[in-house]
């Protein structure tokens, strides 16, 4: 399968994960902002393992989304339609998306 149906599949399926990952974003502030006791528990629940790695779950394929989308505006526009050049432009996608997600991991567990 060629890198840019890849990056096309990946920007799909990050846009699912993404709606999935909302349910929790939108319980946590939920919680959050309904009373002290609610943030509280919010916090506490944000040093364990599990809701650190929901977290760097959703930003992980919101920083991949985001690049893939603007990739495609991009393409949209006319640029990077060629073969060599989309091919080129799906790798570099990728590879920001996990440069993104290694960011995201450092500065969530650090």
């Amino acid at each position: 399968m060629p890198a840019t149906a890849k990056a096309s599949i990946f920007h799909r399926v990050t846009g699912v994960a993404l709606f999935f990952a909302l349910t929790f974003v939108i319980w946590a502030w939920s919680e959050s902002l309904s009373s002290a006791e609610g943030f509280e528990f919010v916090k506490s629940l944000f040093n364990g393992f599990i809701a650190k790695f929901i977290a760097w779950g959703t930003l992980s394929v919101l920083g991949y989304h985001l690049i893939g989308g603007i990739r495609h505006i991009i393409m949209d526009m006319g640029h990077w339609e060629e073969l060599e050049s989309g091919n080129t432009s799906a790798k570099i996608a990728m590879a920001l998306g996990v440069v993104f997600a290694v960011l995201a991991g450092v500065w969530i567990w650090s």
